[in-house]
């Protein structure tokens, strides 16, 4: 499952980052980190980004990124 699948306000952990290192590395710096709680908050209309709740803090990331990230149901 992909950070695109999760229902809003559904809690999950990140399993894996995308395989992209420079990607990955931007990822961690804004929070993005393996093992991390995150919920989706809002999904944009007409394939917008995404914002998602982590670290006390709102996040928004392009579709296409979110596919990139692997999750699990915490």
């Amino acid at each position: 499952m992909t950070l695109v699948d999760v229902a809003k306000n559904q809690v999950v952990k990140i399993c894996a980052l995308p395989k992209d290192e420079a990607l990955s590395a931007q990822l961690l710096e804004q929070g993005f980190s393996l093992r991390t709680e995150v919920a989706l908050a809002h999904k944009a209309p007409f394939n917008g980004p995404l914002a998602y709740k982590l670290h006390n803090t709102k996040i928004s990331i392009q579709r296409a990124i979110a596919e990139q990230i692997q999750v699990a149901v915490a």
